[in-house]
């Protein structure tokens, strides 16, 4: 009697837990190979075409001829060398001078803080071109600093000469990674418990001794973090190099694969030291992601410090050192920004040469028909950069997250070489993805390069590792037991979240939407190797109007570039969110 009563709602029980089940793993299943089929087609397979160049000979057959060669000449282990030594120096100096930001940040509230913060930020997604601009006109031998410092010691010839040489790789660098560091580690140092260090200085830690006992091993998963991340950079740096090196003497591997295929015309060759960096760039990503692990999970709480004004800390025996500190931040950080938008209002006058404040340059947005040194009127440039950075937002969020979710939610064999691979575009240069576009699908019936859903996928694919950061760093701050016991209530792991892990991670996926924005727009070397005349960006007009010499016009296109990274990142920190 008990047996035939229990019989039927235990059925009709078994078969619902086996349809969720199964809805459940059709869900999982599609969520694993929808970003999985879109970085096959769209990055995986493109970069495989350009880097079997490098292992097949000229009959097709496979060989690891090439990069044998490569490794068995002098010339190449010097390049590679010395690509590790600049990233290290760079790095270096990107950590010591973001580590006292980070420490004003995190812990004391002044006006503007937010602001400063986003103009600190705005280096990051600057494209390469603009960075190159900004220096010359603010560091050259006859740029602003060196006229300042002429005129003001009576000089003839200018004191500091910075350009062309190791100082300027490292300067640049340093321009470009420190907001990382500070991000990074001002967001871990805000998460220390503010009870270790009351506790240590009642037991007399002061001054160097407090923070190398207490402090440093508590921010370390930052710093490392930060280091992992910004050698990244550097070891990948290309137009930097290029310009500012001044020559084959400062040469590193990206500039060495750019000449071997675009100038020397070898493409093996080329293909075979950029397998050598593919290799290398997944080494250190996988090192990145582990440090970056330790970091979310490093607090899940955020602790609140009694923030102090700034103006106290400038009124103490460390004010000297913190104005110093302030004045170099300008030099390297503000200066060059300032100086190329400050160009942006110089016209020449008159045949002499003379300059005179102008509006010129900003009228010609709305009035140019796109005649001399760039075909395309200037508001269709910046049409077109605000296309795609839209286009970039709408293919690279649900990928990014999905893959965040992934790696946070599914256990399976392989989960984190899932989001090493994702990662990896962090690591490869954009030149070999474009290159890789053009000769995987100049074969297909469809041929892309040229068309604008080329570029918007490129940028996708470099956008994507940044929404994946985002977006992981909140799902890790959420508490998976919320998930299990809506599930545990009847609710579809869909259903749960969508109404419970979806409005948490808001912060997450916006903060992940900005930055594919800004780094769509600011993207400049795949965009380069893709776009038709028609499809010009920011970017591409910038240096198109350098490759003229219109360096006023150029400037004043840069500008505009530099207000959107700025809105954008002054966007970021108004929903307070901050990038771990």
């Amino acid at each position: 009697m008990i047996k035939r009563l229990n019989t039927g709602p235990l059925h009709l029980h078994g078969s619902t837990i086996f349809l969720k089940k199964k809805t459940q793993v059709r869900g999982d299943i599609f969520i694993i190979i929808f970003p999985l089929l879109f970085l096959s087609i769209f990055f995986f397979y493109p970069l495989i075409s350009i880097l079997t160049e490098g292992l097949t000979d000229e009959d097709g057959r496979f060989t690891l001829g090439h990069i044998i060669l490569i490794l068995s000449e002098p010339y190449t282990l010097r390049i590679i060398l010395f690509t590790i030594e600049q990233a290290l120096l760079s790095t270096l100096a990107s950590i010591l001078l973001g580590l006292p930001g980070a420490y004003l940040l995190a812990r004391y509230d002044f006006r503007g803080k937010s602001i400063i913060k986003a103009i600190t930020t705005v280096p990051f997604v600057l494209p390469s071109i603009i960075v190159v601009l900004g220096f010359v006109i603010f560091f050259g031998n006859n740029g602003v600093l060196n006229r300042m410092l002429m005129g003001a010691f009576g000089l003839e010839n200018p004191p500091l000469k910075v350009l062309y040489s190791m100082k300027a790789i490292i300067l640049a660098h340093t321009f470009y990674n420190f907001p990382i560091c500070i991000r990074l580690v001002s967001a871990v140092w805000s998460r220390i418990n503010p009870n270790l260090e009351k506790a240590a200085r009642s037991l007399g830690e002061r001054g160097g001794k407090l923070f190398a006992n207490i402090l440093l091993p508590q921010i370390m998963p930052g710093i490392m973090a930060a280091s992992a991340l910004i050698f990244i950079f550097c070891f990948t740096s290309f137009a930097i190099i290029l310009v500012l090196g001044g020559g084959p003497k400062y040469s590193t591997i990206e500039v060495t694969i750019y000449r071997l295929a675009k100038v020397s015309l070898d493409l093996k060759a080329g293909s075979a030291l950029a397998i050598i960096e593919v290799v290398l760039s997944i080494f250190f990503m996988y090192v990145y992601i582990k440090l970056q692990q330790k970091v979310s999970f490093a607090e899940k709480v955020k602790l609140q410090y009694e923030r102090k004004k700034l103006s106290s800390l400038l009124r103490s025996h460390y004010g000297i050192p913190v104005v110093l500190y302030l004045i170099v931040t300008f030099l390297v950080i503000i200066a060059p920004m300032l100086a190329a938008a400050g160009r942006s209002f110089v016209g020449r006058s008159d045949w002499t040469g003379q300059t005179s404040f102008t509006l010129e340059w900003y009228k010609r947005i709305f009035t140019d028909k796109g005649t001399g040194s760039l075909a395309v009127p200037y508001f269709s440039v910046i049409k077109n950069s605000l296309f795609f950075g839209l286009m970039t937002v709408l293919f690279s969020l649900p990928l990014g997250t999905m893959i965040a979710y992934i790696s946070t939610r599914k256990k399976f064999p392989g989960r984190g070489a899932l989001e090493t691979l994702a990662m990896l575009p962090l690591g490869v240069s954009s030149i070999i993805l474009g290159l890789g576009y053009i000769k995987a699908y100049q074969t297909f019936p469809l041929d892309i390069t040229g068309k604008w859903y080329a570029i918007a996928f490129a940028h996708t694919i470099i956008a994507c590792p940044f929404v994946i950061r985002s977006t992981t760093a909140v799902f890790r701050k959420i508490n998976p037991r919320l998930v299990q016991a809506a599930v545990s209530l009847g609710a579809t792991p869909w259903k749960a979240f969508w109404r419970i892990e979806l409005p948490l991670i808001k912060s997450g996926i916006i903060a992940g939407a900005t930055f594919a924005f800004a780094i769509s727009i600011g993207e400049i070397n795949a965009t380069l190797m893709l776009y038709n005349p028609d499809l010009t960006t920011l970017p591409i007009a910038i240096y198109r109007l350098i490759s003229s010499y219109n360096y006023f016009a150029a400037c004043a296109l840069g500008t505009i570039l530099m207000v959107i990274c700025f809105l954008v990142f002054l966007f970021i920190d108004k929903i307070g969110f901050e990038v771990t």
